[in-house]
């Protein structure tokens, strides 16, 4: 049950990080651009936040759906992990291939 838990948690995180480095490299490219255009400093800064802003709005919008289903099985398997404390994958139902030495345990 843990191991679900963290996988969960994980595709969050990457989903996250993702929609952070998207942020950084529009970051970038705006902050060069109006530098080489002369724009005062103040000025950049009051654009990139709209921008930033802005490309928070499209991925909230854009995955939305997909944090929210991943939030539910989140929600979903901390609630069965406090409820079954113990409860565990049998040896015997893990795929063969999973069973195997050096291969990834679940």
């Amino acid at each position: 049950m843990t191991h679900a838990i963290h996988f969960v948690l994980s595709i969050i995180l990457t989903l996250a990080e993702l929609v952070l480095e998207a942020i950084g490299i529009a970051d970038a490219f705006l902050a060069a651009l109006m530098t080489s255009a002369g724009l005062p400093p103040n000025l950049q800064i009051a654009l990139l936040i709209v921008v930033a802003l802005l490309l928070v709005v499209f991925a909230i919008r854009a995955l939305g759906q997909v944090f929210a289903v991943l939030l539910i099985i989140l929600l979903l398997l901390l609630i069965a992990d406090r409820m079954f404390p113990g409860m565990a994958v049998p040896h015997s139902m893990l795929p063969t291939k999973l069973q195997q030495s050096g291969s990834v345990q679940i």
